[in-house]
């Protein structure tokens, strides 16, 4: 049960970096380097999927039974995804709730989706295994 509390963790933790660095690039690109927003936000998200994937490689999935290059692909696509779940969850609930309830829509949708991609991280896209074997005894 520690190993989860560890992961889970690092899983925030890394989280919220990523998200941060999203939220700091898009000021950036928008604000400095003069972009439309609709262009900024895909490319701060891929920055921040940088940060997301080197942080979970290396920290919360640090026991994957798969090479980098294999849960690369597979982290985007776990990524992507919850990123289009979000979204379609948090505009369904908007529109059923009505905009006021905005705030605890955002919050409710956000745990759900964060749960659902540590899930996908650790099952399928880092595929971990026991933390006494490494991805370097699956060679």
């Amino acid at each position: 049960m520690k190993q989860y509390s560890r992961q889970g963790l690092w899983f925030c933790l890394i989280g919220v970096a990523a998200a941060t660095t999203h939220f700091l690039s898009l000021i950036l690109l928008v604000h400095y380097f003069k972009l439309m927003p609709q262009l900024a936000n895909p490319i701060a998200f891929l920055i921040a999927f940088i940060i997301s994937f080197l942080g979970h490689f290396h920290f919360t999935f640090r026991y994957s039974s798969r090479k980098w290059q294999h849960a690369l692909w597979r982290w985007f696509i776990s990524s992507i995804s919850a990123f289009l779940l979000n979204q379609i969850l948090f505009i369904l609930s908007l529109k059923w709730l009505g905009d006021q309830a905005y705030w605890w829509l955002w919050f409710i949708v956000t745990i759900l989706v964060t749960i659902i991609t540590f899930i996908l991280g650790k099952f399928w896209a880092f595929d971990v295994k026991d933390r006494r074997e490494t991805r370097y005894d699956q060679c």
